[in-house]
């Protein structure tokens, strides 16, 4: 179970990273444009910096639903196999030797 909980953060941490990234990015943007001083241009870069503080915090809201999606999965998963280690087992064999089969065809 945790091997699974450790990939499904990283793998959120991942993604969080590079929205943050783009989002610090447009954020970058908008504070270069405001030196500019256009009444069109300020109107814009005041609905981009709404639009960053709406979207930082959907991506921490998808961001904590993921991980604990993520974490019920494997929980689910965890328990299942400690109910039914048989069932895995031949489960597990019937895919190995499906693969092995399809491994071993030559074209």
């Amino acid at each position: 179970m945790e091997s699974v909980s450790a990939a499904a953060h990283k793998a959120g941490e991942f993604a969080n990273g590079q929205l943050n990234s783009f989002l610090s990015s447009v954020e970058d943007l908008t504070n270069a444009l405001k030196d500019i001083e256009s009444p069109e241009i300020a109107r814009v870069r005041a609905k981009v910096k709404l639009a960053l503080v709406a979207a930082k915090s959907a991506v921490s809201d998808t961001a904590s639903q993921i991980r604990s999606q993520a974490e019920q999965v494997g929980r689910r998963t965890d328990t299942f196999v400690r109910d039914n280690p048989w069932q895995v087992i031949g489960v597990a064999a019937v895919v190995g030797l499906a693969v092995g089969i399809l491994a071993s065809r030559r074209p």
